[in-house]
């Protein structure tokens, strides 16, 4: 009688463990999954590459300014890759987010995908390339960037060569290498301001890398075979500031150049680009100014870049439209600070 008596214990306490586990397994909400729902992400934040100063630099202000207000950001990074920013994009409509900051690899790839979180009530940002769909577009005229960017290269060329600053004062032709970036929209209109702006200008000879650059490691490596055939250039103007990284690193390095002789120029801006643009006050760096992209004029009233940002991307959240539809933002030039 006892073995009996145990062994429906036994079997009881089978029976018993088995119940707590399908209940545990079925759809029924557990404790642990309250939790997961608590930590919803209310932002969506899809970008090419945060390794790139500027692009880090923005989604951490806006991440920070949105924890401030009790709003979590994730924030994406597709590598350059448009296939793979889709794949995020979708994740990112899969966890219901509220809201999607876009800032598109491929503008051309992406209305579809828009659509789609539009249809699941999600409320979509464009920074950047018009992607046609959004519901706020943000976005400045890249051309004109490109513009800015080889004036200011201008600009240096004839206050350091020409003996009356104007170009008929240059005692030779100086030679300027231009690091484009044609792989997407923006980047396209952007490098063909630096590069038709250098070719009317018409006193320099402009020599353009046929191998693009878009990072810092790339930049690095184009310059050192560009510099093979053209170690007399004076002048380097780059798509993008972290490109212009890259070269000055390059530059910087090189043993027994006259380091107050030559210039990088370049667009986008963050601290750290901004702390080395500095440094070349005293020629400890070469990268001499850029255009920085500083947020739209609202009301006759300048709004900081990372602020008009999450400002839309808040109203956005709840519903309404804080600067209208479409959002254009102002540029100026960075020029380094006087000591």
């Amino acid at each position: 009688m006892k073995k009996l008596m145990s062994v429906l214990l036994c079997l009881c306490m089978i029976f018993t463990l088995a119940a707590c586990a399908n209940t545990q397994n079925s759809g029924e909400p557990t404790g642990e999954q309250d939790n997961k729902n608590d930590s919803r992400v209310d932002i969506g934040y899809s970008v090419p590459d945060t390794t790139n100063p500027f692009v880090g630099w923005l989604t951490n202000e806006v991440k920070k300014l949105a924890e401030q207000d009790g709003l979590t950001v994730q924030i994406a990074d597709s590598a350059s890759n448009s296939t793979k920013q889709i794949e995020q994009i979708e994740n990112f409509i899969a966890m219901k987010v509220k809201t999607l900051a876009i800032m598109p690899v491929d503008p051309n790839s992406m209305p579809d995908i828009i659509k789609k979180a539009q249809s699941q009530g999600i409320k979509v940002l464009v920074a950047g390339t018009d992607t046609g769909v959004y519901d706020v577009m943000m976005n400045t005229d890249q051309y004109n960037i490109g513009e800015q960017i080889a004036e200011m290269g201008i600009e240096w060329l004839l206050n350091t060569f020409s003996t009356d600053g104007t170009p008929e004062g240059l005692t030779k032709k100086p030679k300027v290498i231009i690091i484009k970036y044609t792989q997407t929209i923006d980047g396209k209109n952007r490098s063909m301001g630096i590069i038709d702006t250098m070719q009317k200008w018409g006193y320099a000879d402009v020599v353009v890398s046929q191998t693009e650059s878009i990072t810092s490691a790339e930049a690095t490596n184009v310059m050192q075979n560009m510099w093979q055939q053209n170690s007399d250039a004076v002048l380097v103007l780059t798509y993008n500031a972290d490109s212009a990284m890259g070269v000055n690193e390059y530059l910087m390095g090189l043993q027994g150049l006259d380091k107050s002789k030559i210039a990088v120029f370049s667009g986008d801006s963050s601290d750290p680009i901004v702390e080395t643009i500095n440094r070349s006050v005293n020629n400890e760096s070469v990268f001499r100014g850029t255009i920085g992209i500083i947020g739209p004029t609202i009301d006759g009233e300048l709004v900081d870049l990372p602020v008009a940002t999450y400002n839309a991307l808040k109203g956005l959240c709840e519903g309404k439209l804080v600067y209208g539809s479409k959002i254009v933002d102002s540029v100026a030039k960075i020029y380094p600070e006087k000591e």
